[in-house]
């Protein structure tokens, strides 16, 4: 089995989600929330491989059947956030490299080529929450097999951090919610978070890379993460309620 950093993740997460999403491969219904992070998170990647809101924004229009009033707010505060991304963050560098070794498979956001021949990895999130991604074990296991691939040195490791605006959708309140965007966007940078790599994470992909090959049961195992799940009411109902799969 080929695998990626999010395999082996999911399998962390819940054995069973790596077995109903990777195994049987279980499709589930289209996000349909305007929020989806998902889709907010790839348009932000695209505007900024293709240094172009409209390129980014298009992509967030691509997932859905009919754009409305929420779905318009979405994308206000998704190109105040480009804007800043696109400004802020620099574009000589290679984006999307892509990673094959063996057995893995993955993908590096960007990397930017020093004078002195080393490189820097960033990696970019549409969050406010750096704390949960310096506990992430990505960038640690791309520049493992960055170097090991290449022979090439990264340098320094980087979470590019895209502020994201915490106002929700309010129809009676629109105007006053966009003064407030305008004013979070005006107060709020990138910011550049650099990560020390840790050999102990690396180590500790690989364990959980070996048990999920060695796995048989793929029990669930609950967490917070449950009320993210696409397949939350299948795996409550134990396979009988299928109304969040495509059939």
């Amino acid at each position: 089995m080929q695998v990626s950093y999010s395999k082996v993740d999911t399998f962390w997460t819940c054995p069973y989600l790596f077995r109903l999403r990777y195994i049987d491969k279980l499709k589930a219904k289209p996000d349909e929330n305007p929020a989806s992070a998902l889709y907010e998170g790839t348009s932000l990647h695209e505007a900024i491989e293709k240094n172009s809101i409209e390129e980014g924004l298009n992509s967030y229009k691509s997932n859905y059947k009919e754009i409305g009033p929420e779905h318009e707010f979405e994308m206000y505060k998704l190109e105040k956030a480009m804007t800043k991304a696109l400004d802020q963050i620099p574009h000589e560098g290679e984006f999307e490299f892509k990673l094959v070794d063996g057995d893995f498979i993955g993908f590096i956001d960007m990397l930017i080529k020093r004078e002195d021949g080393d490189y820097d990895l960033l990696d970019f999130k549409y969050s406010n929450s750096v704390n949960n991604y310096k506990n992430s074990g990505q960038v640690h296991i791309y520049k493992y097999y960055f170097e090991k691939i290449t022979g090439n040195r990264v340098k320094d490791m980087y979470y590019i951090m895209i502020p994201k605006c915490p106002e929700k959708y309010d129809e009676n309140n629109l105007d006053d919610l966009k003064l407030k965007v305008d004013d979070f966007y005006n107060t709020h940078d990138v910011t550049f978070e650099k990560v020390e790599f840790d050999r102990k994470k690396v180590n500790n992909f690989f364990a959980r890379k070996t048990l999920m090959e060695k796995e048989k049961l793929f029990e669930k195992r609950y967490s917070f993460k449950c009320n993210w799940c696409e397949y939350q009411k299948y795996c409550s109902s134990k396979g009988e309620d299928r109304s969040e799969l495509l059939e």
